[in-house]
């Protein structure tokens, strides 16, 4: 699992990388001449829900949440496991609801055939990376619960 999102991540990060190179190069051409890159901010925002959805689930599967070390570290390793285990329900209640509402949305813009301003981008390829993000951070709690469920019950 820690491998797959991390794939993930990297293809984000790529995605983030196509929007710093044609910012960069819309830059170049508008201080040379008077051309641009069509459509800039419809790609970069395309290019920023990627990069950042895609890098969620690698959150989760790495452990890089946020935690307050000051007091789990002075728990006992079975409390802190027990914290990860309720961490990791709330974690996929959260993103289960998220992903049911979005789809919701997504599914409704996708029947208006809402289309960005510049180049008509469809809205719903701006929700496919929201929702596949999302959804598999939950099937990564999903995996986080047992795992931990598992450590409590072999002791």
């Amino acid at each position: 699992m820690k491998r797959f999102t991390l794939y993930l991540a990297l293809a984000g990060t790529a995605a983030f990388l196509v929007a710093v190179v044609l910012t960069v190069i819309d830059i170049l051409l508008r201080s040379v001449s008077t051309l641009t890159v069509h459509g800039l901010t419809d790609i970069v925002t395309l290019c920023t829900m990627i990069g950042a959805m895609l890098a969620i689930p690698y959150g989760f599967a790495s452990d890089q949440q946020v935690s307050i070390d000051v007091f789990t570290s002075r728990m006992s390793p079975r409390l802190q496991a027990g914290l990860r285990v309720f961490a990791a329900l709330l974690g996929l209640i959260f993103l289960a609801g998220v992903t049911w509402f979005a789809s919701g949305q997504m599914l409704t813009e996708y029947g208006y055939g809402d289309r960005s301003q510049s180049i008509g981008i469809p809205m719903v390829w701006y929700w496919i990376p929201l929702l596949t993000g999302i959804g598999l951070a939950a099937i990564v709690n999903v995996a986080l619960a047992v795992r931990e469920i598992r450590s409590l019950i072999r002791g």
